[in-house]
């Protein structure tokens, strides 16, 4: 469960494309700016990890950069750590977003340049980055994190999700032809796996890390 996980934190990021769209100038090229983004970034993933893979096997350090030797992972996280910086403002904001429209929907300080509007806007951003901040500590193993994000952000967001919505719109398609009948039933098992991950996956994942502790690979364990 925590390998599977940690393959599909490479496609947890897909609830940041939803305040993409609203932004747009025209919101008709949301579909080829998302066709070209997932191209380059599932290339970049496939190509990297094969490669990585290929050379280093189940000896692959984590980060995997770090399999290339000592120079190779200096120079890779140099360059990295500005990248790393900008995706962590940017996950911020819009995890940030999502929780503050939340929270003033239907009300004037949406939009309006007041206290109240700048005081949660404020405390959703600062909330979260202390939240992410603590997870990181308490998780210093970087697969584990992936693993958790995977199971966590992954698995309702871009498996149950889109099989929810798609059933929401094509639900006459348990009337209809086989065809039909068998892409309903498949996405309905997108929301029965998507579940499954987050709740046995998450379940995995802090097994493995509390096992971690219980023999000091990570810290001192203490009950």
């Amino acid at each position: 469960m925590t390998a599977s996980a940690t393959i599909f934190v490479s496609s947890a990021g897909t609830s940041a494309f939803l305040p993409v769209i609203s932004e747009m100038r025209n919101p008709r090229d949301y579909n080829k700016a998302v066709y070209v983004c997932m191209a380059i970034v599932n290339s970049a993933y496939l190509s990297f990890s094969l490669v990585v893979y290929r050379w280093c096997g189940k000896w692959v350090a984590s980060p995997s950069l770090g399999s290339a030797g000592e120079t190779v992972k200096k120079v890779a996280y140099g360059v990295g750590l500005i990248g790393l910086i900008v995706s962590a403002c940017l996950y911020l904001h819009v995890g940030a977003k999502y929780l503050f429209v939340r929270i003033l929907r239907n009300t004037r300080h949406l939009q309006a340049n007041s206290v109240v509007h700048w005081a949660t806007w404020l405390g959703c951003t600062s909330g979260l980055a202390a939240l992410a901040f603590i997870l990181a500590e308490a998780i210093p193993i970087f697969n584990y994190l992936l693993a958790l994000t995977g199971t966590i952000c992954f698995a309702p967001m871009a498996i149950s999700l889109p099989g929810w919505l798609w059933l929401h719109d094509f639900w006459h398609y348990k009337d209809g032809t086989m065809m039909q009948k068998g892409l309903w039933v498949f996405h309905w098992s997108l929301i029965v796996l998507g579940m499954f991950f987050l709740i046995g996956g998450t379940y995995g994942v802090v097994q493995e890390i509390i096992t971690a502790y219980a023999t000091g690979l990570i810290g001192e364990y203490t009950s």
